[in-house]
This record gives structure tokens, C-alpha cells and sequence, in this order.
């Protein structure tokens, strides 16, 4: 009998012994890898775990580690230790993310770091209910307007003017946004949307600050900001945001004034295919093409005006000048007419159809309208001496003086004759002793 001297020797060892013609080499390969999944998934486990309690050390420790309070940041910006600040103020809103004083302390730091972008975002998330909402908006506003970014100006600007009337703006905060965005809107030579802020502000004034408000009105009519002015600030505006339609609009047109044709005609295009709904962009470019003498263009565009547009009175007169142009008088009369209903107090309307109407005969009609024509021309020829003479009475004599009184009661009835209602009403309030 044959004994095989390893398995002898690991039964007198007292050791395992290896089936017969195999030797024990150590742990069986194929039970290895049956461990190793096993031995895989546990250590996943342990380290989440271990990775969650971590976590949660972490967050427990980030929630009750005391903060700074807004007065010690205070202090800090103060210092201009702006990194310091800007961190607590970022822990201080995860905390409490409504708190409106912390939002806008939070865009005082980073407007002072040149992050504008930054600072109109936390502007824009002070809660609507928030005491300082109005004055937020504003600082949004003129960040804006350090940005070029003058669409989103105007829309902060004008949410500050129209605020709930049961939680107004500040008074200070409402003259100063007033003051920024009629700013914009003589950049821009929006004229009739000026009127109507000038009229909230108006409504708004003290009795001592009306008057102001009503130079402010004749103003609007007789002071212009010139297009070498305003046309590097329009450039601007359109370069830091090419879909702002109304700089561009104001661009073209201040281009067409210097004379840069090619430049005008391009931008205005561009208007138009952006906003072919505008009347304002349809009067522009048809203003500029006649300009120009461009009248095949103005014919052919003149043709596409859409119906929405028609509440534009100007549209009608240049529909009424093709008619002319085309020797069809009875429809030009018709369209000038029309323009008339829209605006009563057309210059160039009254002067047209005067003529128009003489050539169809109509004298009575005719000499009407040459009267009324007559009535503007002489109104507005007078406008800017009647204003001088108000302004040079109100600084050298008293309150209740006749001469500063006359100087009143004429303004109002210049203003009553070109069809400015409100103005005419303010001014004859002033002259009433």
C-alpha cells in the first residue's frame, strides 16, 4: 500500500489535507472571486455611511456656526473688506433668503468689486413686499445703466414709477428714478413717453414743485439733445444689447441727422423687421425715406403698412402726400382728414388740407383749416419768447406781481392753443392770484 508522503505528513501535522492527487496551494481561486463582489458592496457601504455622518457633521456645523450680523458687515464694507463680507452675507441669504436688507447690502459688495451683473441680480430678487423694494429697483436701474443695458433700465425705472399706490415709492427715490428715466427718454427722443412720466411726476409734485414740472413740459417741446451727443451713448446702448429696439430706432435716426445715410437706413430695417407691429418704426423709416428722396422705397413700403399701425396720425399724411403726388386730391383730403381725427393738432395736416380742399373747391373748409394752420405757426413761433419772458418775471418779481401773472395767463393760452390741455390747465392754476 502506497501512501503519498505529503498527505501523510499533513495527517500527522494535524493540518486540512488536499483531496488526493491535488496539493493545498492556499485559498481556492474560484472562492475568491465569489468573495470579492461581496468585499466590493461592503466597503461601498461603510464608505457612505462613513461619507453621510461627514456630511452631516459638515452641515450641522455649517447651520449653527454663528453668523455675522448686518451690522458688523456693515462695518466691513465700510472697511472695504468686501471677501469677508461678501461670504457671510451668501451664508446669511442661503439662511434666510427673503431678507431684503442683506440682498441689498450683498449688491453693494459686489457693485464695489465691478461685478454690475452680480449686483442687478440680487437687486432684482429683494421681495416685491420688502420696505426698500422701490429703492432697490432704482439701484437696479442705474446699474443697468452703468451697463449700457438701457432696455432693462427703463423697466426697473418704470416699475419704481408705477408702484402699487397703496405702497409708494419714496419720495426722494421716485424723483431721482423720474429724473434718470426721462434722461433715457431724451437720449433716446422719445418724446410722447417722456410726457407721460413728466404728468405722474406732475401728480405727484408738492404745489411749490409744480411749476418746475410745467418748464419741464415746455421744455421737452424746445430743447433737443443734440445727435453728436446722443449717438455715442445710442451706440453703446445697441452694442451692449443689439435687441434693444428703441436705441436702435434712436440710433438710425440720430445717424441720419449726421448724415451717415447708409448707417440709418440699415438700422431702421433692422426695426422693422424686428417690430413690424411699431407705428413708430413704420413713421420713422418713412420720415427718412422721403427724406432722402428715396420715393419709389416710399411708395413701396408705404404699401405695406399694416392695419395695426394706422393709429399712427403722420402715416396718414404721407398716405395722404402719395395721394397728392398721384393727382388723386379728394383722397388725399380723406387721408389727411383721418390724420386730423387722430391728432387735431397737426401743423403740417391743417396746411395740406387747406390746400387740398381749395383745389376741390371747398373754400369754407379750406379757409378753416388755413386759420387753424395759422393758429399753431403763430403758437408755437411764440412759445419760446412767452417762456423766456415767465422765467426772467419769476426770478425778479414777487408771487402775486401782474407782470409775472400775465406772463402765466399766456403761457396757458399758448399751450391751450396747441392742444396741450393739462399744461394749459397747470399754468392757469399758477396765474390764479
Amino acid at each position: 500500500m502506497i501512501t503519498d508522503p505529503v498527505v501523510a505528513a499533513s495527517r500527522d501535522c494535524g493540518g486540512p489535507v488536499a483531496p488526493a492527487g491535488r496539493a493545498s496551494l492556499g485559498p481556492d481561486p474560484a472562492a475568491r472571486r465569489r468573495a470579492s463582489p461581496l468585499r466590493t458592496l461592503t466597503l461601498l457601504v461603510t464608505g457612505l455611511i462613513l461619507g453621510g455622518i461627514a456630511f452631516n457633521v459638515w452641515r450641522y456645523w455649517r447651520d449653527t456656526r454663528p453668523v455675522a450680523d448686518l451690522r458688523m458687515i456693515e462695518i466691513w464694507i465700510g472697511n472695504q473688506e468686501y471677501g469677508l463680507a461678501r461670504k457671510e452675507l451668501r451664508e446669511h441669504l442661503r439662511r434666510a433668503p427673503h431678507d431684503g436688507a442683506a440682498r441689498i447690502m450683498l449688491a453693494r459688495v459686489l457693485a464695489a468689486r465691478g461685478n454690475l451683473a452680480g449686483c442687478t441680480r440680487e437687486l432684482h430678487q429683494v421681495p416685491t413686499w420688502w420696505p426698500q423694494k422701490s429703492e432697490a429697483l432704482y439701484r437696479e436701474g442705474q446699474a443697468y445703466l452703468l451697463m449700457n443695458r438701457a432696455r432693462d433700465a427703463e423697466a426697473a425705472l418704470l416699475a419704481v414709477i408705477d408702484a402699487d399706490p397703496l405702497h409708494p415709492a419714496d419720495p426722494a427715490v421716485f424723483h431721482d428714478a423720474s429724473q434718470e428715466l426721462l434722461s433715457l427718454y431724451a437720449t433716446e427722443d422719445r418724446w410722447d413717453d417722456a410726457h407721460v412720466i413728466l404728468w405722474k411726476v406732475y401728480d405727484r409734485a408738492t404745489p411749490a414743485d409744480r411749476p418746475t414740472v410745467l418748464a419741464m413740459r415746455i421744455q421737452s417741446e424746445l430743447e433737443r439733445i443734440a445727435p453728436t451727443e446722443s449717438v455715442r451713448l445710442l451706440r453703446c446702448y445697441v452694442a451692449a444689447d443689439p435687441a434693444d429696439w428703441e436705441a436702435r430706432r434712436a440710433l438710425a435716426n440720430a445717424e441720419l441727422a449726421l448724415g451717415q445715410h447708409s448707417e440709418a437706413l440699415r438700422d431702421m430695417r433692422d426695426c422693422l423687421d424686428a417690430r413690424p407691429e411699431d407705428p413708430c418704426v413704420w413713421r420713422d423709416y418713412l420720415t427718412m425715406l422721403q427724406s432722402l428722396g428715396e420715393l419709389d422705397a416710399f411708395n413701396a413700403v408705404l404699401a405695406r403698412v399694416p392695419a395695426i399701425a394706422e393709429t399712427e396720425p403722420d402715416l396718414w399724411i404721407f398716405r395722404g402726400q402719395a395721394r397728392e403726388r398721384a393727382g388723386d386730391c379728394a383722397t388725399a383730403a380723406a387721408h389727411y382728414r383721418q390724420a386730423l381725427e387722430l391728432n387735431p393738432n397737426l401743423l403740417n395736416a391743417h396746411y395740406r388740407l387747406a390746400i387740398i380742399e381749395g383745389r376741390l373747391g371747398h373754400s369754407l373748409e379750406a379757409a378753416a383749416h388755413r386759420k387753424r394752420w395759422q393758429e399753431l405757426q403763430e403758437a408755437r413761433s411764440e412759445l419760446r419768447q412767452a417762456f423766456g419772458a415767465y422765467f426772467d418775471a419769476q426770478e425778479r418779481l414777487p408771487n402775486d406781481s401782474p407782470e409775472l401773472l400775465a406772463s402765466l395767463k399766456r403761457l396757458a393760452s399758448i399751450c391751450q392753443t396747441l392742444g396741450w390741455s393739462r399744461a394749459a390747465e397747470g399754468w392757469s392754476r399758477l396765474a390764479v392770484p
